[in-house]
């Protein structure tokens, strides 16, 4: 009898509370771990390109920044006790530190979303409403405005639970610390739903859908420009739209489509919650690791798919620094190290979203001839040197 005590002691030391075997156990704290590690090192990289690198230094940049920050804190300061969690299968911190760290939860959770929102915002400006971008986002103080709504709003959305209208728990099939979803009275999940991720979401697919709209149109108008004229340079120019339209739904596609597959899963268990169902434990890890996932992907959409961040990183990565470079991408006189304004050229800046020119249907039709493009892309594209303009149409 002693024996088979010792033995019921000890399974009750190795064995998982929520019936897990040791083998599915360290499956999930093997994939939190990989998630977190990804997240956290993938988002520093982001943020080194963007100081590393003076042509990352700009304003849509500062939102980017902003985001990695949110997933870098979110990893550091959330995720490590969440995997602690999943390990013992309990909390094992105290109160005090669960309301604190689900409060971080939210709060980083939130202010990511709302940052992409942002930058969804900010580019929605920079491609439809031209004028009004060159107007309020010439300088850095409607973007610092962006960034500090991005913090505070969160933390005005998420605070009320520490003074009684929602509530902070460990939920034991999240293995986390959050907010509590089968209230009583459920107004603040609700609320809190609405006012952020169905918010955030429908927002974000109207800006990037107005876009491509907006890009589809003018790159219509500029092929059937080019046929009329029938002159070959037109039909580059073309083609060069017919590129920046194709990135243009590229990356918007990617944007939405991971948003709503990173935050959708959360929404329908919790709503499942809210309505006195459940859903099983499968379904609520899986939902938890898909929001992880946001941190984890949000450097690759915002940072790796930008050719200047690929740039960067492959400078910081010490890859290709032999490769034959274009005779146009060579600096020349000072600046000889490559470090020059010159190493892209116009063509390379259309095809980044952050950089693309106006494509306002109120403003000048996008085909111009030879002069007269010189002479207005000052307007365009301010942001792109002179020299790089020469080069772009020689």
């Amino acid at each position: 009898m002693t024996g088979n005590s010792n033995l019921s002691n000890q399974d009750d030391r190795t064995t998982d509370t929520l019936g897990r075997s040791e083998a599915q156990m360290w499956l999930e704290i093997s994939l939190a771990i990989l998630i977190c590690l990804v997240a956290f090192t993938g988002n520093v990289l982001v943020v080194i390109a963007i100081h590393s690198d003076q042509r990352l230094n700009n304003i849509t940049n500062m939102l980017i920044e902003n985001l990695a920050f949110t997933d870098i804190f979110m990893a550091s300061l959330h995720m490590p006790f969440w995997i602690i969690s999943l390990r013992y299968g309990r909390w094992v911190f105290g109160h005090a530190v669960c309301q604190l760290v689900g409060l971080t939860q939210l709060l980083f959770g939130i202010c990511s979303l709302f940052t992409m929102t942002g930058i969804a915002f900010n580019r929605y400006f920079n491609i439809v409403r031209r004028n009004l971008y060159l107007k309020y986002f010439s300088t850095k103080k409607t973007t610092y405005i962006l960034i500090i709504i991005s913090w505070l709003g969160p933390l005005s959305l998420t605070s009320p639970q520490l003074y009684g209208w929602g509530k902070i728990e460990y939920h034991v099939l999240f293995a986390d610390c959050t907010c509590v979803w089968d209230l009583p009275d459920i107004s603040y999940i609700i609320f809190l739903c609405f006012t952020t991720i169905f918010a955030a979401a429908a927002f974000m697919s109207w800006c990037y859908y107005t876009i491509y709209k907006t890009v589809k149109a003018s790159a219509q108008r500029m092929q059937g420009h080019a046929a009329k004229s029938n002159v070959k340079r037109n039909t580059t120019g073309a083609t060069k739209s017919d590129r920046t339209e194709k990135k243009v739904l590229k990356t918007s596609f990617v944007v939405v489509v991971v948003y709503m597959t990173c935050w959708t899963p959360l929404s329908v268990i919790g709503f499942i919650e809210v309505f006195g169902s459940s859903s099983p434990r499968w379904a609520h890890i899986f939902a938890y690791y898909f929001v992880f996932c946001s941190s984890l992907t949000n450097p690759f959409i915002y940072g790796i798919m930008n050719p200047q961040f690929q740039s960067a990183f492959k400078k910081m990565l010490r890859i290709g620094r032999n490769e034959v470079q274009p005779l146009s991408s060579v600096g020349r006189g000072k600046g000889g190290d490559g470090s020059n304004a010159t190493k892209s050229t116009g063509v390379d800046v259309v095809c980044t979203i952050e950089n693309m020119p106006s494509t306002s249907t109120q403003s000048e039709p996008v085909f111009r001839n030879h002069n007269a493009t010189k002479s207005n892309d000052a307007t365009v594209q301010p942001q792109i040197p002179a020299i790089q303009k020469s080069q772009a149409w020689s």
